[in-house]
């Protein structure tokens, strides 16, 4: 009866193991697996968003979001990087001569209040118009914020995670483009 007993605590053992290993190694291949299913773009808010390499793409009620995540997730401190794209109401495109100000003032304060402090700030060319970024960072753990809004757009890029995924983040922020040929770059959900 002890043996019974043994045997059963031993295939219950090893079948947790199996679980925890079949996570471990599941989880990395959402983003190829997204990839082969989806293609390597999505439609949001009028613009075509590519998908960087190893992202997988989850929708909510607030927006959609790109992960990466790496082996060892969920049970141990891995590598991970989330972008999520939102929208501004649709009669207030982001203009940079009226906004940016209280952009950078109002994202300073919220990373600042989370323990980050502001790196750098960039342009970076989104189709035929700018996005502006602030790239936040905190130490010691690594872990960085990139926050984007473009310019004559209700579209609001973020990136939150690893720094290596900044420049696969950047990368999708410069691919975008508009879907249609409309004279205006405003966008809607």
């Amino acid at each position: 009866m002890l043996k019974d007993k043994s045997k059963l605590m031993l295939r219950l053992f090893a079948v947790f193991l199996g679980v925890i290993l079949l996570v471990l190694l599941v989880i990395p291949l959402l983003g190829p697996c997204w990839h082969l299913l989806y293609g390597d773009a999505i439609s949001y808010a009028d613009w075509k968003v590519p998908v960087p390499s190893g992202f997988y793409v989850r929708k909510s009620q607030e927006g959609l979001t790109m992960w990466k995540e790496s082996f060892g997730i969920p049970f141990f401190n891995a590598p991970y990087g989330h972008i999520s794209l939102f929208h501004r109401p649709p009669q207030q495109p982001f203009s940079f001569d009226r906004d940016y100000v209280r952009f950078k003032q109002e994202l300073t304060q919220d990373a600042a209040e989370k323990g980050y402090e502001l790196k750098e700030e960039r342009t970076a060319q989104v189709g035929k118009t700018s996005g502006y970024c602030l790239e936040f960072t905190r130490s010691p753990q690594p872990r960085e914020l990139l926050r984007c809004a473009v310019e004559n757009s209700v579209v609001v890029f973020f990136y939150e995670g690893d720094p290596r995924y900044i420049p696969a983040a950047l990368s999708a922020l410069q691919g975008m483009s508009l879907e249609n040929t409309r004279d205006d770059t405003h966008g809607s959900s």
